[in-house]
């Protein structure tokens, strides 16, 4: 038995998510389902994380273990031709038994996709947030700095009093191309709705609803009112997970 790690492509405009769940269609069960007929036995994927309903990636990492004759770079072509067309591997390498997906992550990257018009768009609504009316980009990006450095993240999560809400985000920057803005975040970890509350609140800062000069009292009040409200999920991609 060998463990083989995945770097996996989806567009998470159909699925409920990455995590399996009773209910939903969800990434990791149509690859499960569709591994399992390709091996011709049950596979069983770890993530590196959850992403939720509509989120997408371009390089989330999955690990399995399997007694197979397919060499590693010839996985991802095999497994493709059971997959939709929305879901991709990317690439496949054999690596020690010891690896997990989930807990031996370093850092992530996340960037969450704005585009800027008052007309909505009919070919970005599935993978862009549209923001109304006039924001200010270069105080959003100047908010950013606010948010590097290791905090007490409880105002910017929907996470609970029992959990642990301290995570350390060694990157936020923010880079324009006409109406287009990506927000890139990258960190040691991410609570449940972290990124797409900080870019709200990075937005409110843009269209002076708060000042940039007042993030460090949220983050003290622990207070979830005073932070942007939260985004949705089309505009958020996992870019990539580091080990």
């Amino acid at each position: 038995m060998s463990r083989y790690k995945l770097t996996i492509e989806y567009d998470g405009t159909k699925y409920s998510g990455w995590q399996s769940q009773p209910n939903g269609n969800t990434i990791q069960d149509v690859m499960e389902m569709s591994l399992s007929t390709l091996f011709s036995k049950p596979v069983s994927l770890v993530g590196s994380g959850r992403t939720d309903k509509g989120v997408h990636a371009y390089g989330q990492v999955a690990h399995f273990d399997m007694d197979t004759d397919i060499l590693p770079y010839k996985m991802p072509r095999a497994m493709n031709m059971y997959l939709p067309e929305d879901i991709r591997v990317l690439k496949a390498e054999k690596v020690s038994d010891s690896f997990h997906a989930r807990f031996d992550a370093k850092s992530k990257t996340y960037v969450y996709k704005l585009y800027l018009s008052d007309i909505p768009s009919a070919i970005r609504r599935n993978y862009a947030h549209q923001v109304y009316g006039k924001v200010d980009v270069a105080k959003m990006a100047e908010a950013c700095k606010y948010f590097v450095g290791t905090h007490d993240f409880y105002a910017f999560s929907s996470k609970s009093d029992k959990e642990d809400t301290v995570r350390t985000l060694e990157n936020v920057s923010i880079t324009q191309n006409g109406d287009e803005v990506e927000v890139l975040l990258k960190g040691n970890g991410f609570l449940y709705n972290m990124v797409r509350v900080i870019v709200a609140t990075l937005i409110d800062v843009g269209k002076g609803r708060i000042s940039m000069e007042d993030i460090p009292q949220i983050f003290e009040s622990k207070d979830r009112s005073k932070s942007g409200k939260r985004l949705t999920s089309e505009g958020l991609y996992l870019m990539k997970v580091e080990y």
